[in-house]
Parts: C-alpha cells; structure tokens; sequence
C-alpha cells in the first residue's frame, strides 16, 4: 500500500505534453522548467532471480507529480522489513541507456556532478517533454516503523523522505515539478505473494508439474486493518493515473492463466544494463544461472479512465504459472523403482505359485528365503517412496522450530 505525506500547502496538478502546439509563438519549444507537472505513476518490479526462486527482492518507483506538495512517500508492507534490506537505486540509474530501459522509452538525460539528483525528459518527434527529476536517496532517507496488530499480525511502514531541493544552488532552469525516486526491497518472503501446489504422488514419477499461484495486491484496502490505516500523520493516497507491475521469473515457468489487467510478457533487452541493474552483490560475477537471458518479464497495468478525475485505484497481479520438474535423481529413483517392484511382481507370482497356493512346496524350494527376499524389496520400495517426503518434512517444520529454540538459549 502506497501513500503520501504531504507538505503544508497543497496545488492543483495537471499534466501536459510538449508539443507543436505548446510551443511559444516564434521562440521554440517551451523551457522544461516551465511545463506543469506529470500525474503520480506507481512502478512497481517483482524479480525471482536465481535457481528455485530463491531470495526474490522488490523495486519500487514513484512518479510524485508535484514534488514541493509531498514531503515522503509511505510503503505499508505486510512482513517485518530490516534496515538493511532497503537501498537506493537512483545511483544506478546513472544515463540514458539504464533510463531508458527501465522506462521503455528515449529520454534525455542530464546528469549533475554536484547533487542529488538528474534531470529526465523523454524524446518524442524531436522535442522533450515529461520533464523530471530522478531523486538520489540515501540511508537516511529511509525510515522503518513495525506494527503489531491486536489480531496478532505484524507489518512494516517504510517511509521514504523525499530530499528538498536546494534554492539557492540550483538553478531555476534545473528545477523540474516532478520528482522519481526508486529503491529496492530485498529478501521478500515468497509465502507473501504465492502458493505452490505439488502432485501427490510425485514420489513415484519421474517428472511432476508444480503449480504457483501468484497473489500480489498493489493498494487494495479491502482487508487491511483498520489500525493501519488511522495514523497520527496526515496521509493521502495517490491517485495515480498509471500502476504497472513486472513479475520476472525464470523462463522455464509457463504462465496459464491471468486476470484481466495482464498485458504480456518480453524477454530483458540490454543483457548488460540488466544484469548490472539487477546485481544484488558487486563482488559475484554474472553466471548463467542468474543472467537476465534465461528470465521472461510478466506486465500487469492499471490505468485511469477517459472520464475527467478518473485514476488507477489499485491493482491485482494474479496468475498462475506451471513447471515442469525433473532431475537425474527422480529419474534413477524412477528406474530403480520399477525395477524393485517388478522383482516384487514376480516374486509374488513365484510365491503364490510355488508356496502359498498348492497343498505342500516341493523340497528344493526354499520359501522362507522367497519371503525374506520379497519383504526386502517392498520394504526398500518403501524407504525410497518415503525418504523425500519425510526430509522435506523435515527441511519445512522441524528446521524453524529447532533454530527458534535455539535462538532462544542463546539468549
């Protein structure tokens, strides 16, 4: 849930294109600083990076359109949220070609070499237009508050200070209305936003589908506690006119089905500019295994009406998406086990032919040897149906209890 703190005073925001029209009679294109403000947009990137989904982190950008009317954006997260796992991305965003591909579009960059921030317009039949500013933050500009709600759950407010703009060493040309600022979210628990369903007897196969059910909601406040809304500041909520969401997964995952906001998905263009942009370590090189060539981008859009004072309110990503999983030791435990229990199979046979079903066995036949042998295959068949089940059992429920009590002894 995204929302605004405002500032004292407050104006009306409106937005407009430079265009052949808006330009001043006889003196070119109008100067950026002079355009109205953009309307508020809300970006939000969902990215599972690495093998098994593992440690998925967040990014989030905001459009404020009229940046001297808002003080901090609020991020109301549903999880306990660490210091540590919030960072600033404005620094990477560092020229046009990173620019562009966050915002799939030409822009104009300029950047400052004093400051916190750069200047950004977007390039359309050879004029700028949209003009704004990308925000640096840094680690004071990010402030943690938890909740702990009386029905027993917990969540985090992230509130993002936005930084004020000099007057006096800014010049008024460099000054843009709107501001972006974006950062990141690391170590987004998956059991927040998706589900997993196995096969039932994925222990006897060699391949199984699982099943993921993606439920990420974006300012939805049906169901959000009443304690976390009322609040001692004064917060207003964004009426953006744009709220996209890009989930990147590994391409692997098929998606099967979506909700109506769903507008397709697209490979990462830029290797280079994506796998720098995504690089959660600066010391670990780009592999195979998390180049952004081996993951597929999911877009879901929420966009304001025709009608005048319409705007995007929120925005539900849900999909559902299969994979197929199999690996060298499903498949030799696939092997063995058809060879285990066709042995069983026909030493069943043998024994209800020769030992269990005819009045006396002969002589030669050594049955009590006949049972210990089957007994031994059905009990190894057994052993290796339950193993995976009973260390995954193990690996989910007993691992966190063991590591909470011994938490709590080293107390």
């Amino acid at each position: 849930m995204v929302a605004e703190a405002q500032s004292a005073t407050g104006t009306g925001v409106a937005t407009e294109v430079e265009t052949a029209d808006s330009k001043d009679a006889g003196q070119g294109p109008r100067p950026l600083h002079l355009h109205a403000a953009r309307k508020d947009e809300l970006h939000v990137n969902l990215w599972e990076t690495g093998q098994g989904h593992f440690s998925p982190f967040l990014d989030i950008g905001v459009m404020v359109g009229m940046r001297a009317d808002v003080e901090a954006v609020v991020v109301d997260l549903p999880w306990l949220l660490d210091e540590k796992h919030v960072s600033d991305l404005g620094a990477r965003l560092n020229g046009e070609k990173s620019v562009a591909a966050i915002f799939n579009e030409v822009v104009h960059y300029d950047g400052f070499a004093e400051g916190n921030f750069a200047n950004i317009s977007f390039r359309k039949d050879g004029l700028d237009h949209k003009p704004f500013s990308l925000l640096r933050l840094n680690s004071n500009s990010f402030n943690i508050e938890r909740t702990y709600w009386s029905e027993g759950g917990s969540c985090s407010r992230l509130v993002v200070k936005l930084p004020e703009m000099n007057q006096d060493t800014v010049k008024e040309e460099d000054r843009r209305k709107s501001a972006y600022i974006r950062f990141r979210i690391r170590n987004i628990p998956p059991s927040v936003y998706s589900v997993k369903f196995n096969q039932k007897d994925r222990a006897l196969i060699s391949s199984t589908n699982e099943t993921r059910i993606i439920d990420f909601r974006i300012n939805v406040l049906r169901g959000v506690p009443e304690e976390l809304i009322s609040t001692n500041v004064p917060l207003s909520f964004p009426k953006f006119e744009r709220i996209h969401c890009f989930l990147t997964t590994l391409r692997d995952e098929e998606c099967a089905s979506v909700t109506n906001h769903y507008k397709g998905y697209r490979s990462l263009m830029d290797e280079d500019v994506w796998n720098e942009y995504i690089r959660l370590d600066s010391s670990v090189a780009i592999s195979d295994s998390n180049n952004v060539r081996n993951y597929l981008g999911y877009q879901w859009t929420a966009s304001a009406g025709k009608e005048e004072g319409s705007y995007a309110k929120d925005l539900v990503v849900l999909g559902r998406f299969t994979k197929l999983r199999s690996n060298y030791w499903s498949i030799a435990r696939f092997i063995f086990l058809v060879i285990l229990f066709g042995a069983a199979g026909s030493g069943i046979w043998d024994i209800g032919t020769v030992c269990a079903f005819v009045d006396s066995a002969p002589e030669n036949v050594d049955c009590s040897r006949k049972y210990s042998l089957l007994a031994t295959y059905i009990i190894c068949g057994v052993v290796i149906i339950g193993i995976m089940p009973f260390l995954r059992y193990l690996w989910n429920y007993v691992r966190p209890k063991l590591a909470a009590s011994l938490e709590e002894l080293t107390r």
